[in-house]
């Protein structure tokens, strides 16, 4: 039994390997007929104007070509339009994230001037330091003028 069976699979696996191999190596004949139309085939007409192409054997066990395919020029397709309501899709989307961004902008601004608020307010002696390192005492219309501003924009914009 075990015999059979090994000659079995023996016996398919030469058929497969030499199947490829025979075809590959047969004999192509090209010619034109009357009327200019070019014909191949596997036997030769009984014409005397037959061109005979040899097909080189292949090197692989498949029928596969062992040349690679040219890659596709993904540059020169045009990519299709979206659709009418991708496009909704996409418009919704990209005004909830400007209204996302509006509002942490929004936040930033109303944590910094609640903390203009904190600094300014209790104290009225406030020190400010500018950027050339000197640190002066910011004088008092000064103080109420930023004050009035950092509450004008709490009220308008944070307090909702």
């Amino acid at each position: 039994m075990r015999f059979a069976t090994f000659f079995m699979i023996f016996s398919i696996g030469a058929f497969t390997m030499w199947a490829p191999q025979s075809a590959a190596q047969e004999e192509i004949y090209r010619w034109v007929d009357d009327n200019g139309v070019v014909h191949f085939g596997d036997r030769p007409p009984r014409q005397a104007d037959v061109e005979k192409i040899v097909i080189p054997p292949s090197q692989s066990n498949s029928g596969r070509s062992s040349v690679d395919p040219e890659p596709v020029n993904q540059g020169n397709a045009q990519d299709p339009q979206p659709t009418p309501a991708q496009q909704s899709r996409d418009a919704r989307a990209e005004k909830r994230r400007e209204e996302e961004a509006k509002a942490y902008v929004t936040e930033e601004s109303c944590t910094s001037a609640r903390e203009v608020v904190s600094q300014l307010e209790p104290s009225p002696r406030v020190m400010v330091t500018h950027e050339d390192g000197t640190v002066t005492r910011m004088d008092d219309n000064d103080r109420l003028e930023t004050l009035s501003k950092a509450k004008a924009f709490i009220a308008e914009n944070c307090d909702k």
